[in-house]
């Protein structure tokens, strides 16, 4: 009994060897499901998107970290966002149209597209840090679009577990976050009240594991109506939803919530620190740059979530 105990210990510590170091992972990346989101007055008129691909050297690689993964309908990564981004603003009333050429409408330049894994052990959960920066460009006007996203999952059974967790979901998210953000930035088209409503109906009722999608749905409204709902969600005990609605509060723009967001900030712990760092960055405002700011100068940066939320920003 003894040695077959042994047998069992040094197998398991194998497998896990295995599982960080072994062969290539392959996982298959699905086109994201449109948001529920419609906006009140949709727009005819036909706008090109065109994407430029600004990244060079490392940052060319949309997949890095512990393991090596291989992404299937992610071999063409500018084209799978240009075409996803079409998709998910024809869903919700802007005719935007993807363009490998037409330079007349709206231009996104890419600085920053990856999906790095961490995993320290064949035993603990395998983590996803999704990373999008971009300038979007339109009459002369510049503005930062940025996406960051953490996942983990451990698999029990099967790899194949952490696929819709660590990659469907951040890729679907990233599509959604950056098309609400232009639609804000750019069109400032708004979801009407009603929704903003049935989604809070939604998400205070019961708890499953979809609740934070809609959370993130109340940021993809572009409607001030889901501010304060959104403020008392950031307290919620789920830390999923907590970290949604922090993020859907960036989302909106609410940049009369920078002092709100700040003390969240000094009381969060762990990768929250990132998100609302993230929330903060996506306000713009001056003294949310300045706050940034002075995270960069602090010892808080030599974290590197916090550098990867930061840096998206400065």
């Amino acid at each position: 009994m003894f040695r077959f105990g042994k047998l069992i210990i040094c197998l398991g510590i194998l497998v896990a060897l295995f599982m960080i170091t072994g062969c290539a992972q392959t996982f298959h990346v699905k086109n994201p499901t449109p948001s529920s989101v419609v906006y009140d007055q949709a727009l005819q008129e036909s706008i090109a998107l065109k994407i430029n691909d600004q990244r060079a050297g490392e940052d060319l690689k949309i997949s890095s970290g512990t393991l090596t993964v291989n992404l299937k309908n992610l071999e063409d990564e500018i084209l799978f966002l240009g075409s996803n981004l079409e998709k998910a603003f024809n869903s919700r009333g802007i005719n935007v149209k993807y363009s490998t050429e037409d330079e007349s409408g709206l231009k996104l330049i890419v600085n920053k597209y990856s999906i790095r894994n961490i995993r320290v052990s064949g035993f603990s959960p395998y983590w996803t840090y999704t990373t999008f920066s971009g300038d979007m460009q339109k009459d002369g006007k510049v503005h930062k679009i940025t996406f960051y996203f953490e996942s983990g999952k451990t698999p029990i059974w099967s790899f194949n577990e952490v696929e819709d967790p660590c990659y469907n979901v951040p890729v679907s998210l990233m599509v959604k976050e950056i098309a609400s953000k232009i639609n804000r930035l750019y069109f400032g088209l708004k979801a009407p009240d009603a929704k903003v409503a049935s989604l809070t109906e939604a998400i205070n009722g019961k708890l499953d594991e979809s609740t934070f999608l809609k959370v993130l749905e109340l940021g993809y409204t572009n409607n001030p109506e889901a501010v304060e709902p959104l403020v008392k969600l950031a307290g919620h005990e789920d830390s999923m939803v907590r970290m949604s609605a922090i993020c859907s509060l960036g989302m909106l723009g609410a940049v009369e919530k920078f002092d709100f967001l700040k003390n969240l900030y000094n009381s969060a712990e762990g990768g929250e620190k990132s998100m609302v760092l993230k929330s903060i960055g996506d306000l713009g405002s001056p003294e949310a740059v300045e706050f940034l700011k002075s995270v960069k100068s602090s010892s808080a940066y030599q974290d590197e979530m916090i550098q990867e939320a930061v840096d998206l920003y400065l």
